[in-house]
């Protein structure tokens, strides 16, 4: 039946917390050199939901121009949308007084283990998605949200090579007082790279100001071989995911 999915989960174990990895994979015939995939971070809020987007969207590929493609969601065990893990994760290390004071008061969890959680990815997840589903792995895309998004970016300037598109909505380019932008300069010129920024156009922490910024300097040093910005004045931090991923989806692989 065509728009059809197959969802597998495993659990991975990490170098500080364990993951639980869910697969979602087309039902149908791989193209010769296998499916393009697409790792989305905070598994156990997106997944879901970006799989009925793409089983719905896929269908009619030639009307959408979305393509099949296999989800890998990187998530927690035990938990249902947002695990304190992810602030490890998804971060560098940080002075705790440049970070800003959290909506709920709390302390910050634990942070400061992007490198490490990169290297989980690189050297145990990916392996095993090669291994066991057929994917083309010229054709690998990372998704972020948040905290999530700013990991897409510290990827992209660290470890380019590893995918060959980038996702970043709402990145938190605040974080440890906006030290991510002094790995701009890591990008080669014309980069045989793609990203996508998507923003809700706030001015909360600066979101919106900071990845036009960082847009407008990529394309202007043209660093990269295809960027694209998506901002929405009728959403909020949450409400862009679901807004801009349909363009996300669109966009890759074009």
């Amino acid at each position: 039946m065509s728009g059809s999915r197959k969802i597998e989960s495993f659990q991975m174990k990490g170098t500080h917390h364990d993951y639980q990895i869910t697969v979602s994979i087309p039902d149908a015939t791989p193209p010769q050199n296998g499916f393009p995939v697409l790792y989305i971070l905070d598994g156990d809020a997106y997944f879901i939901m970006t799989n009925e987007i793409l089983r719905l969207q896929s269908r009619r590929v030639e009307k959408t121009k979305v393509e099949e493609m296999i989800l890998v969601g990187i998530g927690y065990p035990d938990t249902d949308v947002f695990h304190s893990y992810r602030v490890y994760d998804f971060t560098t290390p940080a002075i705790e007084e440049h970070l800003p004071t959290r909506p709920d008061g709390q302390p910050w969890p634990a942070h400061g283990g992007a490198d490490a959680f990169l290297t989980v990815i690189e050297k145990q997840l990916m392996p095993v998605i090669r291994e066991h589903y057929p994917i083309d792995a010229t054709r690998q895309a990372l998704f972020g949200h948040s905290l999530g998004g700013l990991f897409s970016l510290y990827t992209l300037f660290e470890k380019a090579d590893l995918f060959a598109e980038y996702i970043a909505f709402s990145p938190s380019i605040w974080w440890n007082n906006r030290a991510i932008l002094a790995k701009e300069q890591n990008l080669d010129k014309h980069l045989a790279k793609r990203l996508f920024i998507a923003v809700e156009h706030t001015e909360q922490k600066n979101m919106y100001r900071e990845a036009y910024g960082l847009y407008t300097r990529l394309q202007e040093a043209d660093r990269l071989i295809t960027i694209d910005f998506f901002a929405s004045k009728e959403d909020n931090h949450m409400s862009i995911v679901p807004t801009a991923m349909s363009r996300a989806l669109r966009f890759l692989w074009k």
